[in-house]
């Protein structure tokens, strides 16, 4: 096949893909297909040293070339491969570190997938519904990530996939329900706020500076006072409590009394 006839089949490729209004590129084919590209890209490139075409993909992994196609713009979109020129691919150094050591432990080598989704627009997605409740299901996932990308009805079995995606690099936990909660999050970027701040310190219910240490003169008594800034009444949670109930703890407030006062302070105009 000529390289233009390559070419437009990669045309024809793109064309059957949905058009989304956000722009957004979903996957076409199940998570185990793309890790298959993925790792496709990464042995017909020499581990990223030549730019290759996705025939030269379909031909190391046996796929065929209109399912190679059809996924290089969620993996382009998703960072996982850049494209140097029209048609041409090579993978990211994540995805190239991901595939070298699959081969010895995929259970590990899903870091580098993780850090490089949590980077990506659908990413920070499920960051952000997690920074602010400790579970989801899969259609309020859903629901965000079709929001986000601009999606239709049409695209519910692309945004299933890209939920699968999402699951098979460890960004979340799924149990037999449907419920998903945080995964590993290590060596993960925070997602950020609209003011850039990241999200759990945006939306941190409370806000206490490390004190002095404080060094008896006697062994009378002390009392010490510790101000925390709530500015959410929804941040009172059971988790924020034993947050700072652990600080208290780590300050030698274990065995002493705590007394609380709550002032309620109004916006100053």
């Amino acid at each position: 096949m000529s390289e233009e006839q390559e070419q437009r089949v990669e045309q024809a490729a793109r064309t059957k893909t949905p058009k989304l209004s956000a722009e957004r590129a979903l996957p076409q084919s199940g998570a185990d297909v793309l890790v298959k590209i993925i790792k496709g890209y990464v042995v017909a490139s020499n581990a990223g040293e030549t730019p290759v075409k996705y025939s030269d993909v379909a031909s190391a992994t046996g796929l065929g070339q209109t399912t190679v196609s059809a996924n290089n713009s969620f993996l382009s979109d998703s960072q996982i491969l850049a494209s140097p020129k029209y048609g041409y691919y090579v993978p990211s150094e994540e995805a190239t570190k991901f595939a070298r050591e699959a081969a010895w432990d995929e259970d590990k080598a899903k870091n580098y997938l993780r850090k490089v989704v949590a980077r990506c627009w659908y990413g920070q997605v499920v960051m952000q519904n997690l920074a602010l409740r400790p579970s989801l299901s899969r259609l309020d996932l859903k629901k965000s990530l079709a929001i986000k990308a601009g999606a239709t009805e049409g695209d519910a079995s692309a945004l299933e996939r890209l939920m699968d995606f999402i699951v098979y690099t460890g960004l979340v936990n799924e149990d037999n329900a449907g419920t998903l909660t945080k995964g590993n999050l290590d060596e993960v970027e925070a997602p950020t706020s609209t003011t850039g701040q990241p999200v759990q310190e945006a939306r941190a219910a409370m806000t206490v500076s490390e004190p002095p240490s404080v060094q008896p003169e006697s062994q009378g008594a002390i009392s010490v006072v510790f101000h925390v800034h709530i500015r959410d009444w929804s941040d009172l949670t059971s988790e924020n409590a034993v947050r700072l109930r652990q600080w208290l703890n780590k300050v030698g407030l274990s065995d002493s009394t705590v007394e609380t006062e709550v002032h309620e302070t109004g916006s100053s105009s």
